[in-house]
């Protein structure tokens, strides 16, 4: 999987390539390119590690209406360690030990039982209700095309949800999208929400797109005081508790201006007690916006973490990479170019995408391909998942799906459960405030997304927890059973010897039976061998735990004595006829 990924790396770098006019040239390029790749393939292990942990943890689901048992059993594929002897034989050691039981006390406390593969860690989930960790923020954008969806939003798992949005007229500052506004104001959605989660912020998001409107807005105060004016209006009918500012494509003369006007309308807000969100690319082009001083104005930043690759693009490539190829953004690199303007990483919210892009890849080897459609995730998984299986890119961490048939060939770059649950974690590594997802409502619902921001921005309901015991199925599970039951074995041993010895001796007061016994050296040999391993097990298993070779040592001495006086006896026998 991850060759196929690091394979399509090479050749979207290769396409990237200025055109060169000499063989050598290219050949020097693409051997520098496969060298990069390798170092970023490095750089991101830890990730596929993560990935691995994903692919690799099981876990049981406990009833407690069924299972009532004082214990619970979980029989399973073994443990294979990631290194070590066992895992350079897995095959053969799974061979010997298909199974694995662990026995775990039933607390009547947990709903599933969880095991981490990388760690071979066990933990009880106890079922808690989803909360999102005071830690974090946690913020959904709903947009006005998905129009009642927000009904069905899990909201415990939502610390913010902002409805997109007031789209300023640059001309006068009134809303251009008004009858999605009105229909948020009359139907009391704000209201609708809070009785789901009291704790939760609906925010308002305001967009300006377009260099051309952004001049003119940035403009004119008095159009931005007419703005502002109608949104505090709008806060108090709408019950918001907040903003989202979108401004895209400012033009680089008109930064100060921007900055101007965030000032004004975070104190406006501020004295309202609104919460002020500043979205912001993942890139600032030209250094138009100043981040340093825009950071005692703002609640956070947020990095729109996607559209790295997309309609503007001219290669395929992940909607939103972790890492990527040197000189390239990343979601690595913007979050690291807000730490290293000394914004802490607290102030900082860090947006995924729930959408994928497909591109026309017919002619990628002549270099050329294309943008065919942005799609939500809930389609890419009806249109892709029964039929082909997704491949993960280990740089950026992201999946993919190959689509070739007899009309086309295409690549679909997404997010997915897996490559989300890796970001999230990264997130939490740099220490951000939390993330957004565009957009709420483009995963219908999705179990799969909804459980990640569980386990990962969700108060831990995981408890650590050690099994009772557990025995191994095979060949070593019956020797490893031997042992742990050797003094019962051994005493057996013993007992059977000695009832062996009361038989044997109890025959040979009859002469008929020692002369018939006693006749062939050979029966002698066998009585004398069959009673000295019995003696050996039963006494080793028995007497000592731990084997003591002086017993074994003695045993084989006496044996050889009796050998011995079998061939005494033959001959003198033989010396009396």
């Amino acid at each position: 999987m991850n060759i196929k990924g690091i394979t399509l790396g090479i050749v979207t770098l290769i396409l990237m390539l200025p055109s060169l006019s000499s063989g050598q040239d290219l050949r020097k390029q693409i051997m520098g390119a496969q060298r990069k790749v390798m170092k970023e393939v490095k750089r991101t292990n830890r990730d596929v590690n993560n990935v691995k942990k994903v692919f690799g943890s099981s876990k049981k689901t406990i009833n407690s209406s069924i299972d009532t048992s004082d214990i619970i059993t979980w029989s399973k594929a073994p443990y294979i360690p990631n290194s070590g002897m066992i895992h350079d034989y897995k095959y053969i050691y799974s061979f010997f030990h298909s199974r694995q039981e662990y026995y775990f006390k039933n607390d009547l406390d947990f709903k599933t039982i969880e095991w981490d593969s990388i760690n071979n860690t066990f933990y009880k989930n106890k079922g808690a209700n989803d909360i999102v960790d005071s830690k974090y923020e946690v913020i959904g954008w709903h947009p006005y095309w998905m129009e009642d969806a927000y009904k069905y939003y899990n909201y415990d798992l939502l610390t913010m949800l902002s409805f997109y949005s007031y789209d300023i007229d640059p001309n006068t500052g009134k809303n251009r999208n008004q009858k999605m506004v009105n229909r948020v104001v009359e139907d009391s959605v704000a209201k609708f929400i809070k009785q789901q989660n009291p704790n939760i912020k609906v925010l308002l998001s305001i967009t300006s797109f377009g260099s051309e409107n952004n001049e003119i807005f940035l403009a004119s105060r008095e159009v931005q005081n007419q703005f502002i004016e109608e949104l505090l209006s709008i806060m108090i009918d709408g019950d918001f508790d907040g903003v989202d500012i979108n401004f895209e494509q400012i033009p680089a003369l008109y930064g100060d201006f921007f900055n101007f006007f965030i000032k004004k309308l975070s104190t406006r807000l501020q004295n309202g007690g609104y919460v002020l969100i500043l979205d912001v690319p993942y890139f600032n082009d030209q250094n138009t916006l100043n981040y340093s001083e825009l950071k005692y104005f703002v609640s956070y930043f947020n990095i729109m973490g996607y559209d790295f690759s997309g309609e503007h693009s001219d290669y395929p490539g992940s909607v939103a990479p972790l890492n990527s190829f040197t000189n390239q953004p990343s979601l690595e690199t913007c979050v690291n170019d807000f730490l290293n303007l000394e914004i802490d990483g607290g102030q900082i919210i860090l947006s995924l995408p729930l959408y994928g892009v497909t591109w026309d890849i017919r002619d990628i080897q002549i270099g050329r391909s294309s943008y065919m459609e942005s799609l939500p995730y809930y389609e890419i998984i009806s249109n892709y998942d029964t039929e082909y299986n997704p491949i993960f890119d280990p740089i950026s961490a992201s999946f993919f799906y190959l689509i070739n048939d007899a009309k086309s060939s295409k690549i679909c770059w997404f997010e997915n459960e897996i490559s989300l649950d890796i970001k999230y974690d990264w997130v939490k590594s740099k220490k951000l405030r939390g993330v957004g997802l565009w957009a709420m409502g483009y995963s219908q619902g999705s179990n799969d997304i909804w459980q990640g921001i569980s386990k990962s921005f969700g108060i831990d309901s995981l408890v650590k927890i050690v099994p009772i015991k557990s025995t191994l199925s095979g060949p070593y599970g019956l020797a490893l059973s031997i042992y742990k039951n050797k003094k019962i074995i051994g005493l057996g041993f013993l007992i059977f010897a000695g009832f062996l010895v009361l038989g044997f001796v109890y025959a040979l007061t009859d002469w008929r039976v020692r002369d018939a016994l006693f006749v062939n050296q050979s029966f002698r040999v066998v009585y004398s061998m069959t009673f000295m391993i019995l003696s050996i097990f039963g006494l080793q298993y028995f007497w000592v735990l731990k084997p003591q070779w002086s017993i074994v040592l003695g045993v084989l001495v006496g044996g050889l004595g009796v050998i011995l006086i079998n061939i005494l006896f033959s001959q003198n026998r033989k010396n009396l006829r």
